[in-house]
């Protein structure tokens, strides 16, 4: 059995590098992308509950 992931890329990560999250969602079978920092649910939690709910 294989799970499918999702994937959210941080823009303005700095502990995990864009370039690096886009090949670990490379796999995932949606990947959505979100103008925020390492913890978008801080600086985001609009957008952050907005992709949520779209699950």
């Amino acid at each position: 059995m294989t799970a499918r992931g999702r994937s959210r890329p941080s823009e303005k990560d700095r502990g995990t590098p864009p370039r690096l999250q886009r090949e670990f969602a490379r796999r995932a079978g949606r990947v959505v992308e979100l103008d925020a920092g390492h913890h978008p649910f801080l600086s985001r939690p609009a957008a952050v509950l907005d992709l949520l709910l779209g699950l």
